[in-house]
């Protein structure tokens, strides 16, 4: 299965605007997780502006707990 990219960052709030409810959620659970030292230090601030902006999306939509759920930095076991 090939890698998926994400489009450039000059086109991610359009992006965004054109996902569905669902594949945005599922966005804002990737960027979650994706969230670890490692990942931060090797995207820098591209992967937060991305994350911040799948946030901003969620709470555009109303999907307040996804956006929430998205800017928790992930934990082990139950996350909590």
């Amino acid at each position: 299965m090939p890698e998926e990219i994400a489009p450039p960052f000059e086109n991610w709030d359009q992006h965004l605007k054109a996902l569905d409810d669902r594949d945005l959620t599922e966005l804002a659970k990737d960027y979650r997780w994706l969230d670890d030292e490692a990942r931060a230090e090797e995207e820098g601030s591209e992967f937060h502006s991305r994350r911040e902006a799948v946030i901003a999306e969620c709470e555009r939509r109303g999907l307040h707990d996804v956006a929430r759920s998205c800017r928790r930095p992930a934990m082990g076991g139950s996350g909590r």
